[in-house]
């Protein structure tokens, strides 16, 4: 199963916390059907007369309990913790790791749901079922040693009522599956739910639609508790099925144990320890068919996790650098979104020049951006080639990547400082003050500061100040080509016609810009104009 392969996988770089959380969950067990005996020979004790020694030997144990229980719990959180962890840290990587057109298959709520909620589903239901199952075997083993000590009698009687009762698992399995993956589904859309309400508050707020908003979010949340009572009434009504069926086994045991008094064959110190090692039995031999669908119920889960994370090549190419290139050409290129008949570009042909400034113009709808991704290595084209100097090279869509800076019109920023959110992890600052200047933040930075933290997305900054912090974390990349996807248009005049000035004189900075409103002294002093008109190109 696909699940067993995954886990498998964690399991194993964390083999010494799995050792360590087996250990004690069968000590647990242990320490658990002990206490039948311990109850045998203490009432025995007792009714000899022998209080203190009695009283002293359950102090002990309970002590000794304490411990065995107390280490279990903290063996088991921390190793469903770690694994939690990772298995986070692989999906978030896995994301990353996917080409553009895959990742934007999906919403990003949904992303968002899988990492918080699925993984959460995982580590309350995936790791600590194993565990429990690990308990409840040696549990199980053990105490049909401690029953069979006082009679064989016992022990037949209750294998042969396990035998028609192991009809339960599979009666719950699908059920269980069907209502998780239900479940899961409803707090994706619940999650996007959230999502539009914070995202859309200054859209709901200016229109006063408050109303339309909550009603969009009520049907969410009354699917998700549609749902959430559906998952919850199978999850009880299989762990009830599973307790009815334990204390119906108990009372029979108990009815024997009676018999075997009247008959003298056990004392009733053995009669409370044999009923203790029954519940022993039952609690474990139960519990495993609770847990068993339970566990199987979290494939979808795994399932869905897989088809999420999916990526065509799972090591990201870190070694290809940046190349040395005079021309870019693009050659009959045609591209058309997965699961779209229709081409959004067709038969396009363009050549970038280093060091020159392009302009690429056409109407809402036209393919600009489609175009623009494509040039930034984001969207492979499905026909066509991309040559380096008139040359085909390896993994050319990476090549483009690593060679070009986007300020994209909707600008995104980190919830950290402004100068983290320019260097993005780089450590040479060499070039941050020139950056900062060249995208006109110096006087932001004067009156905030470098290390002024903006807020999630930017939320504490306007709209132009952060898309000049956007064109000098662009500019601080130092990459060939810049792009500008309508990346002044929440500057002011002024300042858009300052960094557009600069940018167009940067010697050896290829600039390639889409603006829908580029005044005729600008228009002039761009290399070419591209202008695109339903998927195919003019050159101005």
């Amino acid at each position: 199963m696909m699940e067993v392969v995954l886990m498998k996988k964690y399991l194993k770089k964390n083999v010494g916390s799995l050792i360590l959380a087996i250990v004690f969950a069968i000590a647990y067990a242990g320490a658990f059907v002990g206490i039948s005996l311990l109850l045998q020979e203490i009432i025995d004790i007792a009714l000899a007369g022998e209080i203190r020694k009695a009283t002293i030997i359950s102090a002990c144990y309970i002590a000794a309990f304490s411990f065995v229980c107390f280490m279990q719990a903290l063996s088991q959180v921390r190793l469903n913790q770690k694994i939690a962890g990772e298995i986070r840290s692989t999906i978030v990587g896995k994301i990353l790791k996917k080409d553009t057109l895959s990742f934007e298959k999906y919403k990003g709520s949904d992303y968002i749901s899988l990492v918080q909620n699925d993984v959460k589903k995982i580590e309350d239901g995936y790791i600590e079922t194993i565990l429990s199952i690990v308990s409840a075997i040696a549990m199980l083993v053990m105490a049909v040693i401690v029953i069979t000590r006082y009679s064989w009698v016992f022990t037949a009687f209750m294998f042969g009522m396990t035998l028609v009762m192991f009809v339960v698992p599979t009666i719950f399995t699908k059920k269980l599956s069907a209502a998780t993956l239900e479940f899961s589904k409803a707090q994706e859309n619940m999650t996007e739910g959230l999502t539009e309400v914070v995202s859309g508050y200054e859209v709901v707020k200016s229109f006063q639609k408050e109303d339309y908003a909550t009603a969009k979010f009520e049907k969410c949340n009354s699917l998700l508790m549609k749902r959430a009572k559906t998952f919850g009434l199978v999850k009880q009504i299989n762990s009830s099925t599973s307790s009815t069926l334990m204390f119906s086994m108990q009372m029979v045991i108990c009815l024997l144990a009676g018999y075997f008094i009247y008959a003298g064959k056990i004392s009733y110190g053995s009669t409370v320890g044999v009923i203790q090692a029954s519940g022993c039995f039952c609690q474990p031999l139960f519990q495993l068919f609770a847990l068993i669908p339970a566990i199987r119920a979290l494939t979808p889960i795994w399932e869905k996790i897989e088809e999420y994370t999916a990526v065509e090549n799972d090591e990201i190419e870190v070694s290809i650098p940046k190349k040395d290139w005079n021309r870019i050409s693009f050659e009959d290129i045609s591209f058309a979104y997965p699961g779209e008949e229709k081409t959004v570009l067709s038969d396009i042909s363009l050549s970038i020049d280093k060091g020159k400034k392009y302009l690429i113009v056409g109407e809402s709808g036209a393919g600009k951006t489609t175009l623009i991704n494509m040039i930034c290595g984001n969207y492979a084209p499905l026909g066509g080639r991309i040559l380096f100097d008139g040359k085909a090279v390896e993994s050319a869509m990476e090549t483009l990547k690593r060679n070009t800076a986007v300020v994209w019109q909707n600008v995104f920023l980190f919830n950290e400082s402004i100068k983290n959110n320019i260097l993005m992890g780089a450590t040479d600052e060499k070039k941050l003050g020139d950056v900062i200047k060249e995208a006109r933040i110096a006087e932001m930075v004067m009156d905030k500061g470098i290390d002024y933290e903006v807020g999630s997305d930017g939320n504490l900054l306007s709209g132009g100040q952060k898309q000049r912090i956007a064109i000098a974390r662009a500019l601080f990349a130092d990459r060939d080509i810049i792009v500008l996807d309508e990346g002044i248009s929440a500057l002011d005049k002024e300042t858009a016609l300052e960094i557009e000035d600069t940018l167009l004189k940067r010697k050896g900075q290829t600039l390639i810009s889409i603006s829908h409103h580029v005044l005729p002294e600008m228009r002039a002093k761009y290399d070419e104009i591209i202008e695109l008109k339903d998927g195919t190109i003019r050159i101005a």
